[in-house]
This record gives C-alpha cells, sequence and structure tokens, in this order.
C-alpha cells in the first residue's frame, strides 16, 4: 500500500452488482500472485483486503466496499499475551482448554483511520470459538459446521484428514441485505450510520488446520447471482496464503507462535495438489453453469426472433392490406369527386347551358318576328347565366385543383382562392387581415373551409358582386367575418332546412369551441361571422 493508501493493485474497477465469468478469472488471477514478492501471510491478507476494497464497485464506477477483513484461526495458548488477554476478558474467565481455537483478526482496510490497523480492532482483533461467542455472533452461524470442526479438532490432524477436510470446507457466505438482519451484529452503531447494503465473504482451510475467512461489507446490494463468482476466491487465496502456513504468518514484530511446528513438504505439496484440483472443478462447474445460462439465454433469443419473425410476417400482410385498402379507399374518393363534380355540372353549367339554348332560341324567334324588345331581354338573360354558368365553372377548376392551405398557409391559399374564382368571374373582392395573428393549424383549416362554403354561396346562390373577407383579433376572441351584396335570404327558413352549407358551418365554429352567426334578409346582402376563442 503506498502512501496515499491506494494498492499498488489497483488495476480493475468490479461491478458488485453484475459480476461475470470474466470478472472472477481477471480478480481471481490477481487473488492468487498478489502474495508474489510477500515475507509473511499477514503481509498477503493486508495486500487482499485492500485490494477488495479499492476494486469492487457498482454499475457507475465507483468503490463501494465500505470494510473487507481477513481472519485467522489460532490456538489459545499460542496468541501472543495480548491477545491471550483479549481473549479473556470477551470470555470473562480463562479458558478451561488451552487448544481452543481462537479467530484473529489479521488484516483489515476500510473507509475509516481505525479500520486500516488490525490493533485497532476494540472487539474482533480475536475471539475465542465457544458455542456462547459463536452464538452470541449470529454470522458465525453462517460457518458454524466449520467452525465447528475447528472448534473440535486435534492441533495436529492426520495428513489423510487435512487433504478431505479442505476439499470439503471452502465456501461462500452472503447477506443480501444487511439492514435489520440478524446475521449481521451491531446494526445501530454500524449497518445503519455506515449504509452497510450487504455482506459478502469466503473461507477455507489451510494445512496446518487453521481456516482463514474474508468478509466484505459492501454500500451496493449484492445479489445472489454474484456469490457464484466468488467460489473461486477462497481457493485463489488459499494459494497465495499456503506457501507461508506455519512458516510466516505475523509480520516481524510480531513473532510466529507457529514457526515451532516443523514444515511438512509432503502435507504441503499435498495440499497445493488438493486445492489446484478444487480450483479446477469449482472453475469448471461454473463455466458448464455460465455455459448452460447462456444457451438458455440464446434458445430464448432464438425463440423470441422466431416470433418476432412471425409478427413481422403478420404485420407486413396487414402492411399490404392496408395499402390495398388505401389504394382502395383512394379509388372510392376518386369516384366520389367525380360523382360530385358530375353532379355539380348537372345541377348549375348544365341547366345553364340549357338555359342559355331557350333563351337563345326566344330571341332567335322573336327577332324574325321583328319583336325587338322583347328579343332584346331574352339576350340579356342569356348573358346574365351565361356569367352565371362562367362563375360556377371556374368554381369547379379551381376545386380540382390541389389546396394550397398546407404549403402557403391561410393568409395565402384564401387569396389564391379569389383571384382564381371571383377575381375572374367579375365580383370584386377584398381580404383585410392581420398578418400577426397566429392560428394553429385546426383553426386554419376550418376557418378555411368556412371561408369556403360562404363564398360558393355567394357566388352560385347569391348572385352577389361584392364580397369581402376579414380576420382580426378582438379582446381573447378570433373573428372570421364573410360579407357579400348579393340577393340575402331568411336564416330562419335556411337554418332548419340545413341548406347553403350552414350546418357544416356551425359544426365547424363548434369544434373550435367557437359560435357561427347569420346575418342577411332579402335584397340586403349576408354577413357571416364567426368568434372562436384564441388559443
Amino acid at each position: 500500500m503506498d502512501k496515499s493508501g491506494k494498492s499498488p493493485y489497483n488495476f480493475f474497477m468490479y461491478d458488485l452488482t453484475a459480476f461475470s465469468l470474466k470478472d472472477m478469472t481477471t480478480c481471481g488471477v490477481a487473488l492468487r500472485r498478489i502474495g508474489m514478492g510477500a515475507t509473511c501471510m499477514e503481509e498477503v491478507a493486508d495486500k487482499t483486503v485492500r485490494y477488495l476494497y479499492d476494486n469492487l464497485g457498482d454499475e457507475t464506477g465507483e468503490p463501494t466496499s465500505l470494510l473487507a477483513r481477513f481472519f485467522i484461526t489460532y490456538p489459545f495458548h499460542e496468541l501472543k499475551d495480548d491477545l491471550q488477554k483479549h481473549v479473556q476478558k470477551v470470555l470473562g474467565r480463562q479458558p478451561e482448554d488451552p487448544e481452543l481455537s481462537c479467530q484473529v483478526l489479521l488484516a483489515t482496510a476500510g473507509e475509516r483511520p481505525e479500520w486500516n490497523d488490525r490493533q485497532h480492532s476494540v472487539y474482533y482483533k480475536a475471539l475465542p470459538l465457544t458455542e456462547e461467542i459463536v452464538d452470541a455472533n449470529p454470522m458465525f452461524t453462517q460457518v458454524s459446521d466449520m467452525f465447528g470442526i475447528m472448534m473440535k479438532r486435534s492441533v495436529v490432524p492426520d495428513p489423510e484428514f487435512l487433504v478431505e477436510l479442505e476439499q470439503k470446507t471452502s465456501n461462500v457466505f452472503h447477506v443480501p441485505d444487511a439492514v435489520g438482519n440478524a446475521y449481521v451484529p451491531d446494526q445501530d452503531h454500524f449497518v445503519i450510520p455506515f449504509d452497510v447494503r450487504s455482506v459478502l465473504g469466503f473461507y477455507g482451510v489451510l494445512p496446518s488446520g487453521n481456516l482463514f475467512t474474508v468478509i466484505i461489507f459492501s454500500r451496493t446490494l449484492i445479489p445472489r447471482e454474484t456469490t457464484e463468482y466468488f467460489k473461486t476466491f477462497a481457493l485463489n487465496v488459499k494459494m497465495a496464503i499456503l506457501p507461508f502456513d506455519k512458516v510466516a504468518v505475523f509480520k516481524p514484530s510480531l513473532p510466529d507462535p507457529l514457526n515451532r511446528v516443523p514444515q511438512n513438504d509432503f502435507v504441503k505439496f499435498r495440499s497445493q495438489a488438493a486445492s489446484l484440483d478444487q480450483l479446477l472443478s469449482v472453475q469448471e462447474r461454473v463455466v458448464v453453469q455460465q455455459s448452460e445460462r447462456i444457451e438458455q439465454v440464446l434458445a430464448e433469443q432464438r425463440y423470441q426472433t422466431r416470433e418476432l419473425e412471425k409478427i413481422n410476417a403478420v404485420l407486413e400482410s396487414k402492411i399490404a392490406e392496408n395499402v390495398r385498402l388505401r389504394e382502395q379507399a383512394a379509388e372510392a374518393a376518386v369516384i366520389r369527386e367525380r360523382n360530385r363534380l358530375a353532379r355539380d355540372l348537372h345541377d348549375s353549367v348544365t341547366q345553364a347551358l340549357y338555359s342559355q339554348t331557350l333563351y337563345a332560341e326566344a330571341a332567335a324567334r322573336q327577332l324574325d318576328a321583328g319583336m325587338l324588345a322583347p328579343a332584346a331581354d331574352h339576350l340579356r338573360q342569356l348573358r346574365d347565366t351565361a356569367q352565371q354558368a362562367l362563375r360556377e365553372m371556374r368554381l369547379l377548376i379551381f376545386e380540382l385543383r390541389p389546396s394550397a392551405l398546407e404549403t402557403e398557409g391561410f393568409a395565402a391559399a384564401l387569396r389564391t382562392r379569389l383571384e382564381a374564382v371571383e377575381g375572374r368571374t367579375g365580383v370584386e373582392a377584398s381580404v383585410n387581415m392581420d398578418e400577426e395573428l397566429h392560428l394553429t393549424r385546426e383553426m386554419e383549416n376550418d376557418l378555411y373551409w368556412i371561408v369556403q362554403e360562404a363564398l360558393n354561396n355567394a357566388l352560385k346562390s347569391a348572385q352577389a358582386n361584392k364580397v369581402s373577407v376579414s380576420l382580426s383579433q378582438e379582446g381573447n376572441q378570433t373573428v372570421l367575418q364573410i360579407t357579400d351584396d348579393g340577393v340575402g335570404f331568411d336564416p330562419g327558413i335556411s337554418s332548419t332546412r340545413g341548406g347553403l352549407g350552414l350546418r357544416s358551418m356551425q359544426e365547424r365554429a363548434e369544434k373550435l369551441g367557437g359560435q357561427l352567426y347569420l346575418h342577411s334578409q332579402s335584397g340586403m346582402g349576408t354577413v357571416v361571422r364567426v368568434e372562436v376563442p384564441c388559443e
């Protein structure tokens, strides 16, 4: 650890919420090699907890480990005096059995300064593994079977028993939600104030028969899936500390009481072989499990792909059907428009041309008979009828053209209409508009068709010579007014019969939340006024 407190092994930041097979491999390699160059187990333990503290984070890339600790078990009679006194204080008496196993804090790394020196631990620096202490520390129950073995074993176990014990005793324990959990002690003074969310740890047995345990307190919720990848870490750490078991456990400042036990190379090699075999077995098991999960995901994706292909085929069929229906609707619209134009031609232009034929024949007969005055009257009627037919023909031609409303806006579309129809049929037209007035697309569309309907009435029925259109804002109202000097009509009769498009104009005005007002009488022209609330 450098002066900044950061580990020189800080190569990666692992996301505990989405730990992967790659993370398991790279982190495991780092833990297995972390003891290279070390002179004792305590030094390896320091580097291990510092590496885990610095490199375990969340999806944001921020470290989330609050505290990481490394424990190892020792017989009571081999502890230093200060640790024996601490054990006696915890028990409240001298242990009856000098071989009593005690859990000793070998290394610690944490957020607060006092959490980075094992000598500063007030309670956990050495705990006797008696039944009452284990029961008083519920987290111990997660590895209670292991502690039971350690409490009952002999100091120097048989090598055959040792190998069997090693192969059975490496595992992971996990508390997914630490708040209010009975397995995590000191809720009021540690868990809640420091926002501990989850606890994750692993442990294993050394050839000496001593148990090592690594515990990580995290500020992020660690999912159950992550624990599957931590199963190899106990074996990786074991490989890192194995060279110092029974040789050099503590730093020189604290003489190693286990140095008195002679090193058994045969046991050491068998332990290494067993650890490697177990490490490979666990990794193979994890790889198989992850491969099965990947296969399940791929199978699900293949199924979803097939389902999407089916849905896509249905959608393509529906799209084709919609295209066909749109084409049919367009054809039907063309047919309806042709029929409407045919009706309009029959009702207006064709009738006007027939009337012109009658007037012309009557005038010809009267001229042959020398009746000049009646002939002149019929010729004037012929002229008026021809002019009206021309107006209606201009209107029909204009309606055949694409609407300028959507491309040019309300004002331009209105002027285009007046120039193309009224302007070419001798009707004097004027427009007075507030150019700064803002209209929504819906208002433009409905007001334009109200103007269209009113102008059509003035052209076809009112025989008007002058029309004017104004659009302005009066208070909080947008006001549209169309005025003509035509023959006028009785609004009461026309509204009850629904004639002259009045019903359509009223519906459009009401659609905008407004009101349509009609002022007309015979021989006095017509005023159509629409008042709509401003947006």
